[in-house]
């Protein structure tokens, strides 16, 4: 025989819904957390790659005026 609805069943289904909306909203912000996270580690790996662009266009220009000052740079053209 099915059951009738009721006030009450109504209620308690409403209460598990709303349950696991909250379920469902409290993971969702974990995972926009970590996504966060995880663009913060990526901005921070851009960073260092930047550094050390930034370094080794240093290092390229000190060794070119070294070469010029010993006058190297006509033997390797």
């Amino acid at each position: 025989m099915p059951e009738t609805v009721t006030n009450e069943l109504l209620y308690e289904v409403m209460k598990q819904v709303q349950a696991g909306q909250t379920e469902m909203k409290k993971t969702l912000g974990d995972l926009v957390a970590q996504v966060i996270r995880v663009r913060e580690d990526i901005n921070n790996l851009r960073s260092d790659d930047l550094r050390r662009e930034r370094v080794q266009a240093q290092m390229d220009v000190r060794l070119e005026r070294i070469e010029n000052r010993l006058n190297l740079n006509d033997a390797q053209h």
